[in-house]
């Protein structure tokens, strides 16, 4: 057997690593290769990394495309710095017999013979090499040559697919467009997830105590109520699950601003908005404050954040792939102090342990409130069950069946 593996921070997989991959795996007739994330890597911080389970499920999403891709968690489960000798060493026991191919970039050819422990290496597995940059093949050959193992090291003459973790994060911490790089599954996880978003200098430039003498002007003293409670809840849930608290609490006091708009002007704002609507919510009264809202803040007041903006847009109906911010309002909304149906307790508990479970849950009620009331379920909420309830499944699969450790 032909074992292939290939190690890196994975931060975020993108189309460049997963090219890289089936490269190697077609031109060096490779039957299976692990992908192994690091958790430290002698030559980049610690403070640059996703979350470990948030990089693993990625690089899961992304290995989809092909049978012979599979992950490994093996040097997460290590506290020692992820050198390549050891998890060479490490499959080298776990497959005795079968050729190993370690697999790396070019821009890590260069720099092979100062990596740790180099030569036992080459001996243990041979070195392929995938071009990450158009037009560095001689050179790669050169200096191949220059290492003096002849047949450890094979150089791929396919074409690269451009691309760096780096700067895709960059355009992420932006809000530039970045789905051109990932597999659109990953694409939807980091969105979901919020990661990589900017923190620190970028403050909200929205006040929110302005906003409340205007809901205080605008609301009655039921609705004000319930959007500041709202509101605080958002900021202990953002506080909980590492999202800007003020952000989330000004999402969570805005997020029914429109709510009580008589019905021409909740038309005319929805008429205008630039988002997408389904027939089944321009049939819903009940849902228009919710699109009229995002509308609202984004001409009158002038918020541009689209995670705001998509924040108050959809906590009533939900959607597939939702943002953390997106997430936390959604369940603000619900678990709110005021809110006293049946189970609120239990939806609160849950909100407070796990994301992924809590919306689960809320889009289980919603779904079946809709259908009690004989009401039409639009086809984002129904996108939502379906999604959530994908990812639980994948994750309590992924929790039974582990990867190579």
């Amino acid at each position: 057997m032909r074992i292939g593996i290939y190690g890196g921070s994975f931060n975020p997989v993108h189309n460049g690593h997963i090219h890289l991959a089936l490269t190697a795996a077609e031109e060096f007739g490779l039957d299976r290769i692990y992908l192994v994330p690091s958790k430290k890597s002698p030559h980049r911080s610690s403070d640059e990394y996703a979350p470990d389970a948030d990089r693993v499920e990625m690089l899961r999403l992304a290995c989809r495309i092909s049978d012979k891709l599979e992950v490994s968690s093996y040097e997460l489960e290590n506290d020692r710095v992820s050198y390549s000798v050891y998890t060479v060493r490490h499959f080298r026991e776990f497959f005795p017999d079968a050729e190993l191919f370690l697999l790396v970039g070019s821009d890590m050819l260069l720099s092979f013979d100062k990596w740790f422990c180099y030569k036992e290496i080459l001996s243990e597995a041979i070195l392929c090499v995938v071009s990450r940059n158009r037009g560095d093949l001689d050179e790669l050959r050169r200096y191949a040559g220059k290492l003096g193992e002849s047949g450890r090291i094979l150089i791929s003459s396919q074409e690269p697919v451009e691309a760096s973790s780096t700067e895709i994060r960059k355009k992420i911490a932006k809000n530039e467009n970045f789905s051109c790089y990932l597999d659109k599954n990953v694409v939807q996880y980091i969105t979901m997830r919020g990661l990589y978003s900017f923190r620190g200098e970028n403050k909200l430039h929205y006040d929110p105590d302005e906003k409340k003498k205007y809901l205080k002007e605008h609301l009655s003293a039921k609705r004000y109520n319930h959007s500041l409670n709202v509101a605080a809840e958002c900021r202990k849930l953002a506080l909980k699950y590492n999202e800007d608290p003020d952000k989330a609490y000004f999402a969570g006091l805005v997020h029914d601003i429109c709510k009580e708009l008589p019905d021409n002007e909740l038309k005319t704002f929805v008429d205008k908005c630039s988002f997408t609507v389904c027939r089944e919510e321009l049939e819903t009264r009940s849902l228009w404050h919710a699109i009229a809202g995002a509308s609202f803040i984004k001409n009158e007041f002038g918020v541009e954040d689209i995670d705001i903006l998509n924040s108050v847009r959809f906590h009533t109906v939900g959607r597939a792939g939702m943002s953390r911010l997106e997430e936390i309002v959604y369940l603000g909304d619900l678990i709110s102090a005021d809110r006293d149906y049946k189970d609120v307790d239990r939806m609160r508990k849950l909100s407070y342990i796990s994301l992924n479970e809590a919306m689960l849950e809320a889009f289980s009620y919603s779904i079946k409130s809709v259908v009690k009331k004989g009401g039409l379920v639009p086809l984002c909420t129904a996108e939502g069950y379906n999604f959530y309830t994908r990812l639980h499944r994948e994750e309590r699969s992924s929790n039974l069946k582990r990867g190579l450790k």
